[in-house]
C-alpha cells in the first residue's frame, strides 16, 4: 500500500503541530501528556511529549533511584501517541521482570518532520529534540543518563539518524529501528511528505542518510559498541511483507557488516508495515533487546 499523501492544506496544518492536539476523551490511558519549552525555536514556544513511568517509580523505597530513558519516535503522518502499543508491551515486560524499569518518552516530532533539521532551517526538529527535550527530561525525571532510542517508519529513520549522529548520548543503551523509511532515493517518497524537510535535495538526503552516517562514523561506532561506558547496541527490524522497504533495510545491514559495526537484524514473517505486529513477532526479544542494551547499567540505580 502506498504511503498516505496529505492535501496541501492538511500538510500546512501538520507543520505547525509541535504540540500534539490533546483530547482527554481519546488520550491513551497508559500515557501522561506533557509539554516543554523549545528554546531552539525562540521564547514562548513549546513542544509536547507523552511519558510512562516504570513500575515502582513513585514508591517511597525507590525515591533515590534513577532510571534509563527510552525515547520512542512516531511514524510519518502520525502523532506521538502512535507509540501507545509499544508502551503497553514494554510496560508488561517490566512488570514481568523481562526489561529493566525504564522511563518511556514519546516526543511529538512533526508528522512530516523526519527528526532532521529542515534544509532551510524552518523546522529545527533535530535541534529541538537533542538540545531542548533531552535536557528537559533529565531535569524533571530521575534519569540515570542511560538512553535508548526506537522509532517506526519515519521514526525509524529518526532513531537511526539521531542515534548514529549523537551516538555518545546513547552509550550504555541502544538504537532500534522498526521498518525504517530509509529508501535510497527521494524520488521514491511522495513529494509532499519530504519537500518541507529536504526541498528536493538528494544531496541533503544522502548527507543525512543512515548509510552515510554509518560509513563516515564507522570507527566511532565500532568503538561505541565495545565502550567501557556500557556499549551501544543496534537493531534493524522489518516486516516480511513490507516489500517497499525490505531492500533498503537489507542494504543498510550489509553496509554495517562491511564496516564491522555489530547489529541485530530480523525480518518478521507475516508482518507488514505495522510496528505492533513486528514487535509481537519478536516474542520475548522485543523487550529482550532493551534488557541486553541497558544491562546492569540501565537498571534503576540508587544515588
Amino acid at each position: 500500500m502506498p504511503p498516505f499523501t496529505p492535501s496541501p492544506e492538511h500538510l500546512a496544518k501538520l507543520n505547525l503541530e509541535w504540540v500534539e492536539p490533546y483530547d482527554a476523551d481519546t488520550a491513551p490511558a497508559n500515557l501522561t501528556f506533557a509539554t516543554y519549552e523549545t528554546k531552539v525555536r525562540g521564547a514562548g514556544t513549546q513542544g509536547s511529549y507523552w511519558y510512562r513511568l516504570p513500575p515502582g517509580y513513585s514508591e517511597a523505597k525507590n525515591a533515590s533511584s534513577k532510571y534509563p530513558v527510552l525515547y520512542w519516535l512516531h511514524g510519518g503522518m502520525a502523532y506521538a501517541s502512535q507509540g501507545a502499543k509499544a508502551v503497553a508491551l514494554y510496560t508488561a515486560a517490566m512488570e514481568a521482570g523481562q526489561m529493566p524499569p525504564t522511563i518511556l518518552v514519546l516526543p511529538q516530532g512533526l508528522p512530516v518532520g523526519w527528526y532532521l533539521n529542515s534544509i532551510d532551517g524552518t523546522y529545527p526538529i533535530e535541534d529541538v529534540l537533542i538540545r531542548d527535550l533531552l535536557p528537559h527530561v533529565d531535569s524533571v525525571f530521575r534519569t540515570s543518563g542511560v538512553r535508548g532510542i526506537e522509532g517506526f517508519s519515519m521514526g525509524g529513520y529518526g532513531a537511526l539518524h539521531l542515534g548514529l549522529r549523537y551516538h555518545s548520548l546513547f552509550l550504555g543503551g541502544g538504537i532500534s529501528a522498526i521498518a525504517p523509511a530509509i529508501l535510497a532515493s527521494l524520488a521514491n517518497e511522495p513529494k509532499v511528505r519530504i519537500w518541507d524537510t529536504f526541498r528536493g535535495s538528494q544531496a541533503y538526503y544522502d548527507e543525512n542518510h543512515p548509510v552515510t552516517l554509518v560509513t563516515t562514523k564507522a570507527a566511532e561506532l565500532r568503538a561505541a559498541a565495545t565502550s567501557s561506558s556500557g556499549g551501544l547496541r543496534l537493531r534493524l527490524l522489518s516486516g516480511g511483507d513490507d516489500l517497499r522497504l525490505t531492500d533498503a533495510i537489507a542494504r543498510l545491514s550489509s553496509v554495517l557488516d562491511e564496516v564491522g559495526v555489530p547489529h541485530e537484524r530480523q525480518d518478521v514473517a507475516g508482518a507488514g508495515h505495522e510496528y505492533d505486529l513486528i514487535l509481537a513477532g519478536l516474542g520475548d526479544n522485543a523487550a529482550g533487546f532493551w534488557s541486553r542494551a541497558f544491562g546492569q547499567e540501565g537498571k534503576a540505580s540508587a544515588l
